[in-house]
């Protein structure tokens, strides 16, 4: 235990841990470059070793400045350094179980309190007719260079549900492929966040796309969902109520009537609530399967795909699901073991605890250019029925009731602010606290009477 005790509390501790520190930070930033920061986080921010390296770090700390006995006030610049290393790894212990940040979007004249979480979870809603069991999972973090596990077991009442990772695919999205032994696949586009997304329903199975059910051929029809069947070698659809279309083949407007099988206008873009879709094209003999793109450093957060295995009983079942940091996709639906499973990879809804409405959006541009040069958010709190005014901007963050909010992008259509939020009171102060204490620590290093400097003004006397 003594020879335990004096290599944890020991200079050369000390140094072995600090380089490997600045190591890991130096591997980190590479990471980040060359792949992306999800996976410098899953490697190494947010990797346990790394955590127990700060831990070490820690009780090196405190135990020098026992075995040292820095309290005394000759030793205080060095205790001071101790001491701030010490509070600032505490604030980022704070950030990492206690904080979180998010994005918020609103559009100008409308008010949201609903952000989505920059981290990624998986989100799965179990159903039957007597009950409705939901189990979001911890923070999932996957990595473009392996080490990748999402292992979720789920108990409701006599029957439990295992979910463990089979693929991890970066970059992802679909390619068919000519196949003989292929299925056929209806293709719908649908523009959600002003980005376009691509689904496949195979035929005889249903899906539901933001909050659209959508039934290709199946054997059975279910109400309130959009059902599309063959019907004298064309394609068919019945809508649960009346839904307008603007095809752009024919360049015309016109509807489809509530409840009546009437042909499917292809490439027509349509209204299912609030969303605009396309079905695009019923593609035969296909073969469905989800790859990974080149890197492209244009595109900033690029959606990934996960490959589930579903176990509840003697059942098991695969789906890939899309998703990543910032993407909140529609849940897609298995039936397993007698249940309906809703899933989703992705980020996850919080809710404000106060209303904020966007009462004006302005862009600035750069005098004869088109590039902006500045943005400002006219913002309006609503919070226990008292209003509060603030406008935000670069460099100019809203503090309010422990939430921080920072201007950080704009919808394309310029009339709306993206603002990301950080809600990490306590580990920021902690932090700021540390940081404090490290700079009072450089300032009495170069004046204290035992320093250097010190020496040097004494022998120049």
């Amino acid at each position: 235990m003594k020879h335990i005790y004096t290599f944890l509390f020991s200079s050369r501790l000390s140094g072995i841990l600090l380089l490997l520190f600045a190591i890991a930070m130096a591997t980190a930033t590479f990471i980040e470059n060359d792949y992306s920061t999800e996976t410098a986080k899953a490697l190494v921010y947010n990797a346990q070793w790394f955590e127990i390296l700060l831990l070490l770090l820690v009780i090196n700390f405190i135990g020098n400045i026992t075995k040292y006995k820095l309290f005394s006030l000759a030793k205080l610049p060095v205790f001071l350094f101790h001491i701030a290393f010490i509070i600032i790894i505490l604030g980022a212990g704070i950030t990492r179980y206690r904080g979180y940040e998010a994005l918020i979007t609103i559009q100008e004249g409308e008010s949201n309190n609903r952000m989505i979480s920059i981290d990624t979870y998986l989100q799965v809603i179990a159903q039957q007719p007597s009950w409705n069991k939901q189990h979001i999972s911890s923070p999932i973090l996957m990595s473009e260079l392996g080490l990748n596990s999402i292992d979720e077991h789920i108990d409701i009442d006599t029957t439990s549900i295992d979910v463990k990772l089979k693929k991890y695919i970066p970059r992802a999205a679909y390619k068919l492929t000519d196949s003989v032994h292929g299925h056929t696949y209806l293709h719908i586009v649908v523009a959600a966040d002003k980005e376009r997304k691509d689904f496949y329903i195979k035929k005889g199975t249903r899906e539901t796309i933001f909050g659209t059910t959508i039934a290709f051929d199946t054997a059975t029809r279910q109400k309130n969902e959009v059902f599309i069947t063959q019907k004298e070698a064309n394609w068919h659809a019945s809508f649960p109520e009346i839904t307008d279309y603007f095809s752009m083949l024919q360049n015309r407007a016109s509807s489809y009537p509530k409840d009546s099988l009437v042909p499917l206008q292809f490439r027509a873009l349509s209204q299912l609530n609030d969303t605009p879709f396309v079905f695009n094209e019923v593609v035969e003999n296909q073969h469905l399967d989800v790859i990974s793109l080149p890197k492209d450093n244009t595109k900033k957060n690029p959606e990934c795909a996960v490959v589930l295995t579903v176990t509840s009983g003697s059942s098991s079942k695969e789906i890939t699901l899309f998703g990543g940091p910032g993407y909140m996709n529609p849940f897609r639906t298995l039936y397993i073991n007698g249940m309906h499973l809703k899933l989703r990879y992705g980020a996850k809804p919080i809710q404000l605890p106060f209303q904020i409405f966007l009462k004006d959006f302005v862009l600035e541009r750069y005098p004869g250019s088109d590039s902006p040069s500045a943005f400002y958010s006219h913002l309006e709190i609503e919070d226990t029925h008292q209003l509060y005014d603030y406008t935000i901007f670069m460099n100019n963050v809203l503090n309010h009731h422990g939430f921080r909010f920072f201007q950080s992008a704009y919808t394309p259509d310029e009339k709306g602010t993206i603002l990301s939020v950080n809600h990490d009171y306590w580990g920021t102060l902690v932090t700021y606290i540390g940081y404090a204490v490290l700079a009072l620590g450089m300032l009495t290093s170069l004046c204290w009477q035992t320093s250097y400097f010190s020496l040097l003004l004494k022998k120049s006397h």
